[in-house]
């Protein structure tokens, strides 16, 4: 076999360079390899995307919609495992358009007891479901955890007080229509009781809603049934 010459071995190690870096898509399988992540989210998005009828084309374009462009074929080589990584844009784009929740993207509770977010970093399944949503945080703790725990505590106090605002108004109706009636006494005293219950509801997420603006956080526009507390107006059965 003939030896080359410095020159003759810089050229041809500068030839080999230049065809890997003008044809990458030739090279991914043999000098790249997909995280167990993108694998996971690719087969995700393919089952999602069959189970609602999608084409990749249409899930494209539903992304191109939102500003991400994804191609098709794009689409196919993250489905298929042929494509290293997808941009945080690109997944959120394709949980809103599939109309899933971001973290069943990331981590799907189906699968195995145990997953793997990073190479070096593998947790049980809803640990890690946990900590993605933030699930495992309350308002006590200090930094962004304390924010997102303050707005999940502002949800259920509102669902709390829609509840018992509802209940206290359908049983004073109740009691009203059975005036006079041997149960009116008792469906008063019902009736009472969820207006107590309402009260206290009610108070609570005024308070909780005061001190998430005092600490510079954005409460969620309530219900219509519950505008009133934003008013500080007391709750009224009718």
């Amino acid at each position: 076999m003939p030896v080359r010459s410095p020159r003759e071995n810089f050229y041809h190690d500068f030839y080999e360079r230049s065809i890997m870096a003008s044809y990458p898509s030739f090279m991914t399988s043999s000098t790249s390899e997909v995280t167990p992540l993108t694998a996971r989210i690719g087969r995700t998005i393919k089952a999602e995307r069959n189970r609602r009828g999608l084409s990749a084309p249409e899930l494209a374009a539903r992304c191109a919609g939102y500003g991400v462009s994804v191609p098709a074929n794009a689409i196919n080589k993250i489905e298929t495992g042929r494509r290293e990584s997808l941009k945080l844009e690109e997944a959120i784009a394709f949980a809103y358009v599939l109309e899933m929740p971001l973290v069943s993207l990331l981590v799907p509770l189906d699968e195995s007891p145990d997953v793997e977010l990073l190479p070096g970093l593998t947790l049980p399944t809803w640990e890690a479901a946990a900590w993605v949503t933030g699930e495992d945080r309350d308002a006590d703790d200090d930094g962004p955890g304390a924010a997102l725990a303050s707005y999940r505590e502002h949800e259920v106090d509102v669902r709390t007080a829609l509840i018992s605002t509802h209940e206290a108004h359908t049983r004073r109706v109740h009691a009203g229509r059975d005036l006079g009636s041997p149960r009116y006494e008792q469906l008063t005293r019902q009736a009472a009781e969820f207006e107590r219950l309402a009260h206290e509801d009610c108070q609570r997420l005024r308070e909780t809603r005061r001190r998430m603006r005092s600490q510079g956080l954005h409460p969620a526009p309530l219900p219509s049934q519950l505008a009133f507390i934003d008013h500080d107006h007391p709750f009224a059965a009718p």
